[in-house]
């Protein structure tokens, strides 16, 4: 069973923790074959030499260098091609993933060929408040579900799964991947989404990386003139699967207030009691999620599944 796997690492401006990240790679009970670091216009001579030292020797380097710089959505999808290994992940400089964060996911991951992705639990790490807040998807009973599962559970519960939480098959995602900039700031979830409606996904029920929240992006939200743009990208490119995305009321980062807008836009069908009370929902738990203990977190994310 191979367990090779690389690593695409979009690289701007967070030397703050570049080193730290290097180190979890160096890390990992099972090393990756390539890390493939994308200098996203840095316009730092000696940061391929810094990558390079503080990189263990076993591990190639892919150094990619954009002039300018172009988001981590364009990186991405010029990654994509160096791919070389059976499997992958996505890492940012303020991720922090376990030790066995690869060699657990692969391990798991391998017994299902015909799912695309494989994430585990979410643990938030708010460096603004210095706290930790652990979610687990208590709902997901068994490993794999396949796309007719996964239909059921988006309908039923309302939850994202967290990219920075995700190992890829690589065959399965070059396939049918819609990692394009063309749709936008929030590809890397709607990919994910995507590749769940093609062909399902696997669930790990451990506890491998922390998300860090951080100045300037704790409560960013994206406005919703810019969702519905989204919303008329997926109906006029991927309709089959806006379909999918409206049916499950995967919209509800969509506030109520979007409504007006919507019919304006001729997007009546996606304004549903069912959105109404998920937009709600998320309204609410992005206002208090950080202002309350982790257990009662724990407690109202069951309360609003």
């Amino acid at each position: 069973m191979s367990k090779q796997y690389d690593i695409i690492f979009p690289f701007y401006k967070d030397f703050k923790y570049l080193k730290n990240c290097l180190s979890n790679v160096n890390k990992q009970t099972i090393h990756p074959k390539n890390l493939i670091f994308i200098d996203d216009g840095n316009n730092q001579i000696r940061l391929k030499s810094i990558v390079r030292k503080n990189l263990h020797k076993k591990i190639k380097l892919i150094f990619i260098t954009n002039r300018i710089n172009q988001g981590p959505e364009k990186n991405i999808e010029i990654a994509i091609k160096h791919i070389r290994s059976k499997f992958f992940f996505l890492i940012s400089a303020d991720d922090i993933i376990y030790e066995n964060f690869a060699e657990e996911n692969i391990n798991k991951l391998s017994f299902y060929p015909d799912a695309p992705y494989i994430f585990s639990n979410i643990i938030i790490n708010n460096s603004l408040n210095k706290k930790k807040y652990i979610i687990k998807y208590y709902f997901l009973k068994k490993n794999y579900f396949d796309r007719f599962e996964v239909a059921n559970i988006f309908k039923n519960y309302q939850f994202k799964i967290y990219h920075n939480t995700v190992v890829f098959n690589s065959n399965i995602f070059k396939k049918n991947n819609i990692f394009k900039k063309k749709y936008g700031k929030r590809v890397d979830m709607l990919n994910l989404l995507y590749l769940a409606f093609k062909s399902g996904f696997s669930y790990h029920n451990k506890n491998l990386s922390e998300f860090t929240i951080r100045e300037n992006q704790w409560g960013k939200k994206l406005s919703d003139l810019y969702l519905i743009k989204e919303l008329l990208k997926l109906k006029k490119y991927k309709n089959k699967f806006y379909n999918f995305f409206i049916n499950c009321n995967l919209h509800f980062d969509l506030s109520v207030f979007s409504i007006p807008s919507l019919i304006k836009k001729k997007l009546s069908e996606v304004i549903t009691i069912s959105w109404l009370v998920r937009s709600m929902k998320f309204f609410i738990w992005k206002k208090i999620r950080f202002m309350i203990p982790n257990k009662i977190l724990e407690l109202l994310f069951k309360i609003f599944n």
